[in-house]
């Protein structure tokens, strides 16, 4: 098992040097009004770890319910952050902006807030919003193919994020999809030395992060 301390560092690792959204895209499109979704990530950056390289273990676990035809709105606790005892939470909305139509992707736009604190004080609270965008194709009726970017704003020593990505989601029964997706996070960044030490920077920029998500309906 993966001591504490070293748990500690790769969530400050994720949260604040790249803080560019640690889970899959949730959601890649819209759900139909009314319908609730039980959702959880686990991923991260690829960093060193021993004589390996790992993703950082960062999990979230949270729900998603489509609000009107056309917006679905979210919420997640990230549960590392709660086992190291601290505060990690994040809640937003996804718009449907094009419906898919030949080659046409179906367009998703986000609008989100992630919320993280220690709890000393609230002064310690930094507030990060996300805008993302997709671009989605249905295939064979029950997978999606997406693509798209997450645009992060960091209000302390101001600095912005944009982190391209793409995945896919299918079902594997009924109520169970799975979700794979790959993120260049932070890809406007210099990464290549210091706590990644170029590990998992591309071109000496960002870090490269793999992730797994889990949708389950009832």
């Amino acid at each position: 098992m993966m001591p504490a301390r070293s748990l500690n560092i790769l969530t400050l690792m994720c949260v604040l040097l790249l803080a560019t959204g640690c889970s899959v895209t949730q959601p890649v499109r819209v759900l139909k009004e009314g319908t609730t979704r039980i959702t959880a990530s686990l991923g991260g950056p690829l960093i060193p770890f021993k004589e390996s390289t790992i993703p950082v273990p960062y999990f979230n676990i949270g729900l998603m319910r489509g609000y009107t035809p056309d917006m679905t709105t979210t919420a997640n606790i990230h549960v590392l952050m709660a086992l190291l005892g601290n505060i990690g939470l994040d809640a937003g909305a996804s718009f449907r902006v094009l419906q898919q139509g030949g080659w046409q992707p179906e367009v998703t736009v986000k609008g989100q807030l992630n919320l993280f604190s220690d709890l000393q004080s609230l002064s310690n609270a930094r507030a990060f919003p996300l805008v993302s965008a997709n671009g989605s194709y249905l295939v064979g009726g029950s997978t999606l193919l997406y693509f798209g970017t997450d645009h992060l704003l960091q209000f302390s020593e101001p600095v912005y994020f944009v982190s391209p990505f793409a995945g896919t989601q299918f079902s594997v029964s009924e109520h169970l999809a799975l979700q794979l997706e790959v993120k260049w996070m932070a890809a406007n960044v210099i990464t290549a030395h210091g706590v990644f030490e170029g590990h998992s920077s591309i071109g000496t920029r960002g870090a490269l992060g793999t992730f797994v998500g889990v949708v389950y309906s009832w």
